[in-house]
């Protein structure tokens, strides 16, 4: 198990506290998952490392191509008031979005035409999702680009391994 060695060292390198609030658990669940004492599934954990640590990603249908812990967090989202993106996301999350864990609940027509484009790199949405994700903060914004231009080198380099 990979995603649980990564979550030791990440542990080890920055301690229960700051994985925790990265990954948006609780203290006591790192100690318990790393100890293996943790009571539940393991799944949801394994997907919350595998996204933050492991540059694990999943393409949205609103967002992009996001990593795999924003999508869970994303899922998580009860409020269907406030942004527009929010109210998108809500709505993806509960129309059948391939990578949601949540019941079908409503079917949107409007999700129908992005299932065509889920291989293609929307640069677009990419660019929205980390300019909400910076504010108005210009060094938050490069930094999120920066990471973003390493996620499609890696995944270019896959693709490309896998051609070869």
């Amino acid at each position: 198990m990979q995603w649980l060695k990564v979550m030791a060292e990440q542990v080890e390198l920055h301690g229960q506290k700051a994985v925790a609030e990265k990954l948006n658990i609780s203290r006591t669940t790192v100690s318990q998952v790393l100890s293996g004492k943790y009571p539940s599934p393991l799944d949801r954990i394994q997907k919350l490392v595998e996204g933050a640590y492991m540059n694990r990603t999943v393409h949205c249908p609103v967002l992009g191509d996001i990593p795999l812990n924003e999508c869970l967090a994303h899922q998580s989202n009860t409020r269907t008031t406030g942004s527009p993106i929010r109210i998108k996301l809500y709505k993806a999350c509960r129309s059948g979005c391939e990578h949601s864990t949540l019941e079908v609940t409503t079917v949107f027509t409007a999700q129908t035409s992005l299932v065509s484009r889920r291989n293609e790199y929307d640069a677009e949405g990419a660019i929205r999702r980390l300019s909400l994700q910076a504010g108005e903060d210009k060094s938050v914004l490069i930094n999120l680009l920066k990471d973003e231009l390493k996620h499609l080198a890696t995944k270019f380099n896959r693709v490309m391994k896998e051609q070869n």
